[in-house]
């Protein structure tokens, strides 16, 4: 299951409207955001490590010899809301074209995805028990034209209670280590799995594909707790 059933006094759900400031307007919420105020609202950052040009570099995973060309955020995304469930939603735009140059210069088997955000609560006093979810349902749709294909894994959950998991605070944002798998765990990561061909690996190309799901909660001192559900899309043009 993707999300478990909240437990408190009542649970309210915040999806106030696509990308930018802080949640101002006097109703409690929570939203998951790029930072602590201002933009973005309703977004998180990401980026796609590829292991072999990264250590071959020497450098930090976010660098821009990664997949993605460093990291990928709000300056990079177009915002929406959608209901049944109740969200909001984020569309990324990555470069095919960046990928497959990290790749020439030194590829490896598969992109690993990592998601970077600030856990915002809105007009209400927080009890500290914020929350990130993402489950084994993560993947919602993929469309890959090559045979690339993505798929998600247990991994490591020591951060999914702490509120600031933005790349500033967290090399790999809501994970901990630079890879996911492993262990069994209520956290899942996303992996991009490159497909074989013509004697190399067939890599994301324009015009594929996929969606992914998070929530984040936190509670008030009163028990009750507040969730907002995020659908995010990695758009490779």
């Amino acid at each position: 299951m993707m999300y478990n059933a909240v437990v408190g006094t009542c649970a309210q759900q915040g999806a106030a409207g696509g990308g930018g400031g802080g949640g101002g307007g006097g109703v409690a919420s929570v939203s998951v955001a790029t930072s602590a105020s201002g933009n973005y609202d309703n977004a998180v950052e990401v980026y796609i490590l590829n292991n072999a040009a990264v250590v071959a570099g020497g450098n930090p995973p976010q660098h821009s010899s990664n997949f993605t060309n460093g990291i990928l955020g709000g300056a990079q995304s177009s915002f929406g809301t959608a209901t049944s469930p109740t969200r909001t939603t984020q569309t990324i735009t990555a470069s095919a074209a960046d990928y497959l140059a990290s790749w020439n210069a030194n590829g490896s088997g598969n992109g690993v995805l990592f998601i970077g955000g600030y856990i915002r609560s809105n007009n209400f006093t927080t009890a500290n028990k914020a929350q990130w979810v993402i489950g084994s349902g993560t993947i919602l749709s993929q469309s890959f034209s090559t045979g690339v294909s993505v798929s998600s894994s247990n991994t490591p959950a020591n951060r999914v209670q702490i509120r600031d998991n933005t790349f500033g605070s967290s090399t790999y944002g809501v994970y901990n280590q630079p890879s996911h798998g492993g262990v069994s765990s209520v956290l899942d990561g996303i992996r991009i799995n490159h497909a074989g061909g013509r004697g190399a690996n067939t890599l994301p190309q324009a015009g594929d594909s996929f969606t992914f799901r998070l929530s984040v909660s936190d509670e008030d001192g009163g028990g009750t707790v507040y969730t907002a559900i995020h659908d995010v899309t990695i758009n490779f043009t």
